[in-house]
């Protein structure tokens, strides 16, 4: 019997003209469409470049059994489009022939009423063929209801199961009924797709509450027509839109759109016969994925011997020579990358083995090998490591990036498991660390993509919980508490709880670092169970008994679960009776920092902050910097949809000399998105006891910084298991590192600075230095892989992905080498000169990629950024260590130099596994579109700060008519001489965009765009060099005179600072007994060739009485020499004398009076200031009853604190003064 797919039309007994439907199966003949799929991606606007493919093919479709059929394609085509839409043609592809014999296999489906069931296929079928079946299936499923023609349903599909309507009506003119179906993409439950690199991308509900950045829809279009035996498809069209936006546009999104034409074209009685092999159970009609993932949309490869083609990569990039980063390296980096996720485990080890000898080479290897991500990398680096192939440095830093960017699935963090729970590694106390929060890393990750996260993968780590807190290990307990919290799963709440005082818990015995990291330990769960969290947190706020610090930091925990608007303000209300004012002043600048938020993140909690802050006192906002507190500061760019923000938390105790705690975090929203980008916690607990402790603290009231420096040079008197203090640092949510600072690592960086390996060092040093060095380093990174893998109606993978990639590169050579063997002693005495050249460079390039993706053929628009920047120096240091001199003298570079160059184009291109490097590609803005060119060149002499002279040349055809709207390109090119080097730093601006059709962002960022920084030499004569002195010691004033002399200053306010600056400088000629330069101070000169200044730089001064003074002024007031009368008119008028502070002081509890402990210059008796100028010294204060003898010695006085008061520069006396 033969057979085929037709709808049956079932009598009406109501007497209105529904139709109802149900299919059924007749045994007659094959049925013969045609097949038409069309998938572009671009703009929607007419007149710009699309890239595309089109699938031609005849469907045959015969029933085997009541409920199975086969379905057959028959002459199957494919074309690539790349070019401007609508005109230009598709183009035929040798690809068909490499494919055909695959689609042209029959397959077998299930379908029972109008839903398709299970899909069969021989093995030899691959998955991408299955799925463009799926694609031809999905068409003939329907979900008709006897009893509605207007209804809803959750239908599934390709594309998993989403919100279906379905509007059916009867057209008796035409006898025929039209079915009409639309599928929101956007509201699933169950929605087939793929997120790479998303693991940490938060959405933001309320950025995307007017235009969502990604939305997604289908329409499906049926024409019946009736038959002897019922109702049959006659024609069937679909048209499905995915846009994208990260602008604020909505009419500007860039699309994919999809569409398909199922026509009817004859019955056959002609079989379909299946190929005689086993047909196996193939899914459903949901796309399966297959190796999407494995292929970069960025480039197409044929793969065909991977080891071979990573050997061939890896020639390409260890052995280029880098006085300079090719600008295709970081592309090249991507192709590495993509070949080595082909490679088989034993593919990998045979390039190690062949490679890791070689420095290179392993070091390319080594950082490919993390963004691989694949299982058999991730063994590769276990074997290497537990082999003893890879030293600790090496390990740490492939193991920390490996943990972000593999694959996490079940495989791979049972293999990550064994590796970090290995003896090796937790012998190692760093590694343990780091491995440990890998772990709770890739359970995050797994779980953010998997609908089921099984408690057991966290089992090993609640069973350390239990057996830590048996043995009281505090060290432990804190280690365990952060891989769950970044692991972020629910069911480990009761585990943390257990060291928090809730739920009635008796916590006498937990360390206050321990509960501060079960607290924090619930940021991350508090994304996913905010009201479980919430229930913790409260309890621990709410509760005044508990230590200040934990109710704060519960406090901050709070708020990552957005807590309602009824919730802060039965807060704010409780607070009003807050007997500890840390804990309110923290509140309180919270919640006053929020009032001020535009983020709409933040715009409910703002609102019920800005209610909460009128019922809590406003002499809260009095409390000053001694008072924890808040900061928060963001900002959101709507047509943009990108903004930042960034919070700090300040935790202070009324007995804390430092802050106690400090949690500084930094977020980032970008088209709907949110991340937290980096958050640091630093606490100080440890030397905030020692410093309490400390004999220095109330010692001559001396500075916070000072103090704390005086404790930890007293460390050996520290306790051993203390800690002083603790930081931790997470990047995108994730805790990657955190330190303790006790007695144990100051000894082993005193041991550093002091021990006896600084011989060795300076004898490896001064032997480079005989041998002449030179060296080159790179270091390539993948920057970000983000890609959003999901099926279109037709079957064909589409995605979403942003790529970037960046290589730096340094090449330094010393020249020349010492004559002869000296030592480390005889080179103290010896003069040495040495030459530099440094090429530093960096290439960064980006793909922003949206379009068509399969293993056989990809079809995209492109937004493909490049930044290049290089630039040589070449540095002579000479060193006079007998006689304190230093020079070091800049050479000019070789001119011209292209120090920077950033190119940003956005493209439409094709390409397909037969003609791998044959790609179509179509700028998306035509250049044939361009009928006007604007040349503007702009050459300017600018001084600091100063246009003096601009040139605009612009060029127009003059037959141009202004009527066209085409593309104008812009070039310009902007000049400025530096002062004083000699050279011309030009910027070349080039750009060509779409404003011509609208004058909106995307159609401004379209096109292509470049800019230029060259430098070449400007006119005049050359500079020969730019030289910085150092003179050390007693010569420094000699040093500046000499300068001085020579110096040749026509601007008059400086000539006068020179002329003051010679005067105090030959007074100390004159005085030889003091020492004007005793402690080291620095002095330098600039030269060039044109002219040459002086200046200095001191943080304390010693006075000619050998004071030491640390306001400069002060110490230029010292050299002034008193006078013995006031009648003498070739004196200044003036004396130094100690001047009491002309206000009221109030110190330690009683009013007190105070004098300057340093010499201030004041007018003669009988004489009146004219000029005054103020200066900072210190004072002495003692108690307003107490009397002070001047002549006691009140310079020798300790300081108790530093005020401004006014010096005398200027005086006039009277003819009668004393």
């Amino acid at each position: 019997a033969t057979g085929g797919i037709i709808c049956s039309q079932m009598p009406d007994a109501s007497a209105s003209h529904l139709i109802f439907f149900f299919i059924v199966t007749i045994f007659i003949s094959t049925y013969v469409y045609k097949y038409e799929a069309l998938l572009f991606s671009g703009l929607h606007q007419e007149g710009l470049a699309k890239a595309g493919i089109k699938i031609n093919s005849k469907v045959s479709i015969r029933a085997v059994s009541e409920n199975t059929f086969l379905l057959k394609l028959s002459n199957p085509q494919l074309f690539e489009y790349s070019g401007i839409w609508p005109t230009d043609a598709f183009v035929a592809t040798k690809l068909t022939s490499e494919v055909a014999a695959q689609l042209q296999i029959p397959i077998k489906f299930e379908y029972t009423n109008g839903v398709v069931g299970k899909v069969f296929a021989p093995s030899v079928v691959p998955t991408t063929v299955i799925n463009l079946h799926r694609g031809i299936l999905n068409i003939f499923h329907l979900n008709l209801k006897k009893t509605q023609n207007i209804y809803q349903v959750q239908e599934d599909g390709v594309q998993g199961i989403c919100e279906t309507q379905y509007l059916i009506s009867e057209d008796e003119g035409s006898n025929h009924t039209t079915i009409t179906k639309s599928r929101d993409l956007t509201l699933c439950n169950e929605r087939i797709i793929k997120d790479v690199g998303l693991t940490y991308i938060e959405k933001c509900t309320e950025c995307q509450k007017r235009v969502k950045s990604l939305s997604g829809a289908a329409i499906y279009s049926y024409i019946m027509k009736p038959t002897p035996t019922g109702v049959m498809i006659t024609e069937a069209t679909v048209q499905e839109i995915h846009q994208f936006t990260n602008l604020y546009e909505i009419h500007d999104a860039t699309q994919m759109e999809t569409r398909q034409t199922l026509t009817f074209l004859e019955m056959m009685a002609s079989p379909i016969i299946p190929i005689s092999a086993e047909y196996l159970a193939r899914g459903a009609l949901q796309y399966e994925f297959s190796t999407e993932t494995l292929w970069s949309p960025i480039q197409l490869m044929r793969i065909s011997n991977p080891q071979a083609q990573v050997v061939d990569a890896l020639n390409h990039l260890a052995t280029k020579k880098l006085e300079e980063v090719h600008e295709d390296v970081p592309l090249k980096f991507i192709q590495l990358i993509q070949l080595m996720r082909f490679a088989s485990l034993d593919a990998i080890e045979g390039i190690w083995s062949q490679f890791k000898t070689r420095p290179n080479f392993r070091k390319w290897i080594l950082d490919a090998v993390p963004a691989v991500g694949t299982l058999a990398a991730l063994k590769f680096v276990k074997k290497s490591f537990l082999a003893g192939e890879l030293s600790i440095p090496e390990f740490t830093q492939v193991l920390l990036a490996t943990v972000h960017m593999v694959t996490a699935n079940l495989d791979t963090i049972k293999m990550y498991s064994g590796l970090a729970l290995s003896h090796k590694v937790q012998e190692t106390p760093v590694l343990r660390k780091v491995a440990m929060l890998g772990y709770g890393t890739m359970i995050a990750r797994y779980c953010s993509g998997s609908l089921e996260c099984p408690v057991e993968l966290l089992k090993p780590f609640h069973e350390i919980v239990i057996k830590a807190t048996a043995k009281a290990n505090t060290s432990e307990m804190i280690l365990i508490l952060k891989v769950l919290g970044n692991a972020g799963h629910p069911a480990s709440i009761k585990y943390i709880t257990k060291f928090l005082p809730v739920f009635g818990n008796q916590i006498p015995l937990f360390p206050m670092r321990v509960q501060m990291g079960a607290i924090l330990a619930l940021k991350a769960v508090a994304k996913k169970e905010p009201k479980l969290v919430q229930n913790v947190v409260l309890q621990i706020f709410v509760n005044k008994d508990l230590h200040p610090e934990l109710r704060m930091v519960s406090w901050i925990v709070l708020f990552e679960t957005k807590p309602s608007m009824g919730l802060v303000i039965t807060l704010a209300r409780a607070l009003q009776k807050e007997p500890n004012l840390q804990v309110a002043s923290l509140v309180y600048s919270h919640m006053k920092a929020l009032t001020k938020s535009t983020h709409p993140e933040f715009a409910l909690i703002a609102a019920a902050s800005r209610v909460a802050i009128k019922i809590l006192s406003p002499n809260l906002d009095k409390l000053s910097f001694p008072y924890s507190k808040a900061f928060l500061l963001d900002g959101y760019e709507v047509p943009l949809m990108v903004g930042a923000a960034s919070s700090a938390f300040i935790i202070n105790d009324a007995a804390t000399i430092l802050p106690r705690a400090v949690v500084a975090k930094a977020r980032a929203y970008l088209a709907g998105a949110a991340a937290d980008v980096l958050e640091v916690g630093v606490r100080t607990d440890g030397i905030q006891e020692a410093l309490l402790k400390s004999p220095f603290l109330h010692e001559d009231r001396l500075p916070r910084i000072i103090q704390v420096l005086k404790v930890l040079k007293t460390f050996k008197a520290l306790p051993k298991k203390q800690p002083l203090g603790s930081i931790y640092v997470k990047v995108l949510g994730q805790e990657i590192a955190f330190a303790n600072v006790d007695k144990a690592v100051l000894e082993q960086a005193t041991q550093l600075t002091t021990g006896g390996n600084i011989p060795e060092l300076a004898g490896e040093a001064l032997k480079a230095m005989q041998n002449g060095t030179a060296f080159q380093y790179a270091k390539p990174l993948l920057v970000a892989e983000v890609r959003r893998i999901f099926p279109s109606v037709a079957g064909v993978s589409m995605e979403f992905s942003l790529y970037a990639a960046a290589v730096a590169a340094v090449q330094a050579i010393i020249t020349p080498p010492l004559t002869e063997t000296i030592s480390v002693s005889h080179l103290m005495k010896t003069d040495v000169k040495l030459t530099t050249e440094v090429s530093p460079s960096i290439t960064l390039q980006t793909f922003a990629v949206m379009g068509m993706n399969t293993g056989f053929i990809q079809a995209a628009s492109i937004a493909k950024g490049k930044i290049h920047t290089f630039l040589p120096l070449k540095v002579e240091a000479k060193f006079d260590i007998t006689k304190a001199n230093f020079k070091i003298k800049g050479f000019p570079i070789v001119l011209p130099v292209h120090a920077l160059t950033a190119r940003f184009e956005t493209l439409a291109a094709t390409g397909n596994i037969k003609a791998v490097n044959a790609e179509r590609i179509t700028p998306i803005v035509p250049e044939t579109a361009v009928l006007k060119h604007s040349q503007e060149a702009y050459t300017s002499m600018i001084s600091p700060g100063d246009l003096s002279s601009e040139t605009i040349k612009t060029v127009m055809s003059p037959d141009e008519e202004p009527e066209l709207r085409t593309s104008v390109p812009v070039h310009k090119t902007l000049c400025s001489v530096v002062p004083h080097i000699g050279v011309n730093v030009c910027m070349e601006v080039m750009s060509c965009d779409a404003t011509f059709i609208k004058n909106t962002t995307i159609y401004n960022m379209i096109g292509q765009h470049g800019v230029h920084i060259n430098i070449v030499r400007a006119d005049g004569p050359a500079v020969e060099g730019l030289e910085l002195e150092v003179q050390l010691g007693p010569r420094a004033a000699k040093k500046l005179l000499k300068e001085i002399s020579f110096a040749d200053v026509k601007t008059p306010k400086v000539k006068s600072v020179l002329q003051k600056l010679r005067k105090i400088l030959e007074g100390d000629q004159r005085n030889k007994n003091s020492s004007f330069f005793s402690h080291n101070k620095l002095f330098y000169s600039q030269s060039t060739s044109s002219h040459s200044f002086s200046s200095k730089i001191r943080q304390e001064y010693t006075t000619p009485s050998g004071d030491l003074t640390k306001s400069s002024v002060s110490f230029a007031h010292s050299w002034v020499l008193p006078a013995d009368s006031c009648r003498d008119a070739s004196q200044c008028r003036m004396k130094l004398e100690s001047v009491k502070l002309e206000k009221q002081v109030i110190l330690n509890g009683q009013e007190s009076k105070c004098y300057s402990i340093e010499p201030v210059l004041r007018c003669l008796p009988g004489c009146v200031p004219m000029r005054t100028t103020p200066v900072t010294v210190g004072y002495h204060c003692m108690s307003t009853d107490s009397n002070l003898n001047m002549f006691g010695g009140i310079y020798e006085k300790s300081i108790d604190l530093r005020e401004t008061t006014d010096a005398h520069v200027a005086c006039r006396c009277i003819e009668q003064c004393a």
